[in-house]
This record gives C-alpha cells, sequence and structure tokens, in this order.
C-alpha cells in the first residue's frame, strides 16, 4: 500500500501490479490497469445496470426531500395563526444534505459517508413534513392521525440528526473508523440511538418534538415512572459521543498527510460552527439562534463538496472538472451564435440566413480558444497544472532531497497527480533484464488507465500509468522525459544491488571451488610427488634403475600439475593479457571484426583489463551467434577517469520484452564489480550497441 505522498513501492512478479496507496477509496483497487479483459464485459454492462439504477433511486430521494421541505412550508403558513415557530421555513436548506450524498454516491456508491449524508437528509425531510402535519392536523382534526404523526415526527428527528452529528464526524472521510480503539464509541452511538429511540416510542407521555399536547398512542404504562428518570440524564451521553466524534476528526487531522489535513480541515470548520450555533441556541433558547443554526446546517454538506472538488476527496473533481468546462464552453459558444444572430435580426431582419453562416463561422473560431481559457480557470480552481514548462520546472525541484533515485521517482508521481489532478499516477520500472518490475503507485489505477512509455536512449526503462486525467500529448511527453532519467536511476540502483549479490555469491563460490581443485587435485599430487621421491630416496644406493623409473614418474606428476595449477590461474587472468596486452588480447580473439582504439592502455588496473576484456568477448560472442551481424565493431576510448568499451553490431537487435540470459548478466556483473555500468540497448539505425563505463582511478 500504502504510501503516503511519497508513492507506494510494491513487486509486481507480472509487470502489472499496481500497489494502492490512497486512503480515501471505499475498496482496495483493482491490481490490474490498462484494458479490462474480454471475461469482465458482461460483468461491466452489469454494474453500469446497477450504478443507473441506484442514482433513479438517490435523486429520487432527493426529489422526494425536497417535496417533503415544499409542502412543509405551505403546511406551516396554513397554520402560522397558530405556530410561531420558524423552524420549518428555514430549514429547506437540509435538501443539501441528500443532494451532495446523491452526487458523491453515483461516482462512489461503495462509500459510506455518502450515504449518510443522503439518509440524513431524506428523513431530515420527511420529519419537517410530518412535522409541519402533525401541527396542522391538531388544528383541523385533533384526534385521528395527530397523535401518530407526532410519534412518527419523534422518531425520525432521534434518527435524522446523530447521523451527521455524531456518526459522520466518527467516519469522515473514508467511511471507516480512525483505528480499532473506536469501535466502542461506534458501537455506544449505534446502542444510545436504539435505545433513546425505543424509550420515547413507548413511553406514556413523552415530551413530542412537535410539542404537541397528545398522547403517545403506543405508550407502555410500565414506563411512567422510568422514562422521565432516564431522560433526565440521557443528554450527557449524547454529548459525550458527540465530542468523540470530533475528537476522531483531531486524531485523523493528527495522524494524516497535508492532503487529508485539509479535506478534514473543511469539514472540521463547517461542524465547528454547526455546533457552536446549536450550544448557544440551547443556553439562551433564543428562537433566532435557532434560525441561524438552521442556516448554518447547510455549510455541514457544502464543505465536504468543497473537500471533494479542491482536495480530490474520492477522486470525484476529475468528473466536475469536465463537467465544468464543456458546460461553460456550451453556454459561451451558444451566446456567440444566438447573439450573432440576435444582433443581425436586430440591425437588418434580411440578413437571417447570412448571419446564421456567420454565427456557425464565429462559433468554430471560438471554439478551441475558448475551451483552452476555459480548461485554464478551471485547472486553476481545481489547482490542476497542465503547462509543460511549469511541469518541467516542478519536476525538477521535486525529489532533490531526496535520500536514494527510489525516494525520489516516489515524490514525483504523488507531485504529478496533485499537479495533473488524477486519480492515480504510477511508474512501472523494468528494474534489469528478466527482473522483478516495481510500481510506484499514487492514488487509484483502474482499467482505461493512460500509459506512456519512458524511453532513455532508445531503451524502454518503464511505463507511466495515468487514470482519470487527459492533460494531452505535450504534458505526458515533458513528463515522460523527466520520469525516464528517474527510471533509468531507479534501474541501475537496482540492478547494482543485485549485481553486487551475485557477485559476493560468484566469489565465495569461487574461492569454494579453488579450494576443492587445491585440496582435491594439487595436494594429493604433491603428496604423491613426496611419496615417490622418498621411495626413490630409499632405493638409490641398492636399485639405481628403479630410482630412474621413480624419477621419470614424478616428473610426469609434476608436469601434470603445472597444467593444472596453470588452468587455475588462466581462469583467474587471461594469459593473453599478459603476453600481448589488452588491445593485442582483443585483435587476437577477434578475429576479422575490427577494433580501434582510442588513447593509452598499458597503465590501466588489473581488473579493468580483464572486465574490459570478458565484457568485449561476450558482446563479440553475442552478436556472432545471436544477432546475425553483418558487421561488428569494438571500440576502447580512453578517458579521464574512465575506460570506455563499446561493441556495435548491424544484426537483428535486441526485442521489445529482452529475457536475461547468463552472457547479459555477466557483462553487467563483471562492469559493477569495478564499479562500472553496462548498458545493453537498440542501436536507432537497427542493431545492438553495448557500452560499458569502467572506471580507472577508483579500481586502482
Amino acid at each position: 500500500m500504502p504510501s503516503p505522498t511519497g508513492g507506494g513501492v510494491a513487486p509486481s512478479p507480472t509487470g502489472g501490479g499496481v500497489a494502492p496507496s490512497s486512503a480515501y477509496e471505499d475498496a482496495t483497487p483493482s491490481p490490474t490497469y490498462g484494458g479490462a479483459p474480454a471475461s469482465s464485459v458482461e460483468g461491466d454492462a452489469v454494474g453500469g445496470r446497477w450504478r443507473r439504477a441506484l442514482a433513479v433511486l438517490v435523486w429520487t430521494g432527493v426529489a422526494l426531500a425536497l417535496a417533503c421541505n415544499l409542502l412543509a412550508v405551505r403546511l406551516k403558513e396554513l397554520s402560522a395563526s397558530t405556530w410561531t415557530d420558524p423552524f420549518v421555513t428555514i430549514d429547506a436548506t437540509v435538501v443539501l444534505f441528500p443532494a451532495a450524498g446523491a452526487f458523491l454516491i453515483t461516482h462512489r456508491p461503495r462509500l459510506l459517508v455518502p450515504w449518510l449524508l443522503w439518509a440524513s437528509g431524506v428523513i431530515g425531510g420527511v420529519y419537517y413534513l410530518v412535522y409541519s402535519g402533525a401541527h396542522w392536523l391538531y388544528l383541523t382534526d385533533p384526534g385521528g392521525l395527530t397523535p401518530y404523526l407526532a410519534w412518527l415526527g419523534m422518531w425520525l428527528w432521534l434518527w435524522h440528526v446523530p447521523l451527521y452529528v455524531s456518526l459522520l464526524p466518527l467516519l469522515f472521510p473514508n467511511g471507516r473508523l480512525p483505528s480499532r480503539r473506536w469501535r466502542p464509541v461506534l458501537y455506544a452511538n449505534l446502542l444510545l440511538m436504539t435505545g433513546h429511540s425505543l424509550l420515547l416510542g413507548l413511553a406514556p407521555d413523552p415530551e413530542f418534538e412537535s410539542q404537541l399536547p397528545v398522547a403517545n398512542p403506543f405508550g407502555v404504562e410500565a414506563l411512567r415512572e422510568i422514562s422521565p428518570a432516564v431522560e433526565s440524564y440521557i443528554g450527557a451521553p449524547m454529548m459525550a459521543l458527540t465530542a468523540l466524534g470530533v475528537l476522531s476528526l483531531a486524531f485523523r487531522y493528527r495522524a494524516g498527510d497535508t492532503e487529508l489535513r485539509r479535506q478534514i480541515g473543511w469539514y472540521a470548520a463547517a461542524l465547528a460552527v454547526v455546533l457552536a450555533s446549536w450550544i448557544l441556541r440551547v443556553m439562551t433558547g433564543s428562537w433566532l439562534l435557532m434560525a441561524l443554526e438552521s442556516v448554518v446546517l447547510g455549510v455541514v454538506p457544502l464543505s465536504i463538496i468543497a473537500a471533494v472538488l479542491r482536495y480530490r476527496l474520492y477522486g470525484i473533481d476529475i468528473v466536475v472538472n469536465r463537467t465544468l468546462v464543456y458546460g461553460s464552453l456550451v453556454a459561451v459558444t451558444g451566446g456567440v451564435y444566438f447573439g450573432l444572430i440576435w444582433l443581425a435580426n436586430t440591425l437588418a431582419s434580411d440578413l437571417g440566413s447570412v448571419a446564421g453562416a456567420v454565427a456557425a463561422v464565429a462559433v468554430g473560431g471560438v471554439f478551441h480558444p475558448a475551451r483552452l481559457r476555459l480548461q485554464r480557470v478551471v485547472d486553476r480552481v481545481f489547482a490542476v497544472e497542465r503547462d509543460p514548462y511549469r511541469l518541467a520546472d516542478l519536476l525538477g525541484r521535486t525529489g532533490q532531497g531526496a535520500q536514494d533515485p527510489a525516494a525520489a521517482l516516489g515524490e514525483a508521481v504523488a507531485v504529478i497527480r496533485g499537479a495533473l489532478g488524477a486519480t492515480g499516477v504510477g511508474v512501472e520500472v523494468r528494474t534489469g533484464w528478466g527482473g522483478p518490475a516495481r510500481v510506484f503507485c499514487d492514488g487509484e489505477l483502474r482499467p482505461g488507465t493512460q500509459e506512456v512509455p519512458l524511453l532513455w536512449h532508445a531503451e524502454r526503462m518503464g511505463t507511466l500509468l495515468v487514470a482519470g486525467a487527459w492533460p494531452g500529448r505535450e504534458p505526458l511527453a515533458v513528463l515522460a522525459r523527466h520520469l525516464a532519467e528517474l527510471a533509468h536511476a531507479v534501474r541501475l540502483t537496482a540492478d547494482l544491488h543485485r549485481s553486487r549479490e551475485r557477485i559476493r555469491t560468484t566469489r565465495d563460490e569461487e574461492r569454494r571451488r579453488l579450494g576443492r581443485e587445491l585440496h582435491d587435485g594439487l595436494g594429493p599430487a604433491l603428496t604423491s610427488v613426496t611419496l615417490t621421491l622418498d621411495d626413490a630416496r630409499r632405493r638409490l644406493d641398492t636399485d639405481p634403475q628403479a630410482v630412474e623409473k621413480l624419477l621419470v614418474r614424478v616428473r610426469e606428476e609434476m608436469t601434470a600439475t603445472i597444467a593444472s595449477v596453470r588452468e587455475l590461474v588462466y581462469g583467474l587472468r587471461p594469459p593473453a593479457l599478459d603476453d600481448l596486452g589488452l588491445e593485442g588480447a582483443l585483435r587476437a580473439s577477434a578475429g576479422e571484426t575490427a577494433v580501434a582504439v582510442d588513447g593509452a592502455l598499458d597503465d590501466l588496473p588489473a581488473a579493468v583489463e580483464v572486465a574490459a576484456y570478458r565484457i568485449a568477448q561476450e558482446a563479440l560472442t553475442n552478436a556472432r551467434r545471436h544477432a546475425g551481424a553483418a558487421t561488428i565493431l569494438i571500440w576502447l576510448r580512453r578517458l579521464p577517469g574512465e575506460l570506455r568499451v563499446e561493441v556495435a553490431d548491424d544484426g537483428v537487435g535486441l526485442p521489445e520484452n529482452p529475457v536475461a540470459g547468463v552472457g547479459l548478466t555477466s557483462m553487467r556483473e563483471r562492469a559493477a564489480e569495478v564499479g562500472g555500468s553496462c548498458v545493453i540497448g537498440r542501436r536507432p539505425g537497427g542493431g545492438t550497441e553495448v557500452t560499458a563505463r569502467l572506471p580507472t582511478e577508483e579500481a586502482t
């Protein structure tokens, strides 16, 4: 997961795994990106129908809440002669609750917070209608349905208020508790809401919220003595649970990153204003403060929408961005078109047909500039950056204080996501020939993610993944160039670590091999020579002919031993380097292949000589066996502080996704062993090019 702003890093054995890092999503993101598999088409269709049905449901609830509020206002006007409470008239702002919830549910149906908003608003709308209806019926027909409406209104109020006062702060913004330690608070809230509802619903003489002098139609006589005592003490735990909900926001704020703090800040400020107005109203009993509280209540859903749009909570800002741009574009182009036609008809009525053509041309002329200007304005509101030069400057300043290339790339991914306003940005880095891929991700990558190859000197280092944003080709090209450098650095670092591990393993294995050769080969051979010489010394006076045979055998054994020792030495350092030097040894092994030398090679360190010779030999062997090359060139260049070995051919070149072989891995490891690097890539004109850079000063 998750990674905060630094970007998550996760191994991906198939090169397609994406580690989620967003702390605000409703579910674990799909581990795939790009196009969806064919088998998921039917599931997507079912999901689309389900989403449409859900959208119809939640927006119907919004319409119901609005209708209930409007009808409640009308009923209040009919009973105004005996009812002075202005509560219903002003609390029509509660319609904002279900509207905000429906908007979020349409795009993130699995999130709990939007459902709490929506349910609280719909219940509130129905409550105000029942509240007003009870008063109106009390004037027209005190019996009948009045007690039942009063009872129902009390129940609705007991669930309407705690949903946004107690539960919503506890679960904002991701619908989950801050930690397991907050579970008792959640359970206590649910238990108190349920118990309070049952108690007031069954009390014989409850204090109905509607304040009507009617009896409870479902009252239980046994609770007459208990309910007043419980009611007198239940306010304290309700206040305590509300305070704990606000405290949970402070807990999240302290533990969260900058983006989460900004998201929480909007909602916490709105909630603080609502609670302050409520406390003042309770302390003073002022109807004016009650009206103010009702108006301020609408700030709560607006604050959540502000967190969504300004700080990309739930990733819905992309949808709103596009809606605002193209909606404004339609308004502008429509205004230009109809404005020109109206002007032409006003000046001269016979210019109608000409005006239509001129208006169409004018709309075509202003369409693209208007879209760009509107996009810039909306992007400025949403803090989205699309200018390629500013993106380049932003990336250039990113990661300067990072400890290693991987940390710098993680920071760059987070910065790019923020600059583009994307729901998710990732960089997949190929960490070597056949090695596991690493994915640096910030946000959520879903099917339909854009994929941009990261090329470094014509070699693909990885892939840039962008979800939920369409910045255009030029910004993506700028990002790809900068990210390719970072991906190359990450790859080199990973290859270096892996090569060092292989070098240590190879060195240990070589030492064990030499130990076995000396112990099993040279040791017994020398022991045999010693025993033979002892035997010859004993027979020297008695059997000279036998001694001569023993000495011949000793010579043969010593010759074989010398050959074995020479073979061991040749494995450590090719003798041609000592006899001919690096240039001569390469010319001798290259045959007809051209060998070019630039600079003196006489004073090279021994380890660099061996590494250069082995790398050139391996590259030459690969070109002859696998490339089908007609021309091969070996070029040795002595540069300040390094020896550069280049082997180029005009063969078939490397495949798109080359698989590591023993030879390619060996060249990289030999270069890394002396502190250098080896890059194998495709030549722009075709063929393969091997470039090894071997330091000469550090190796001495």
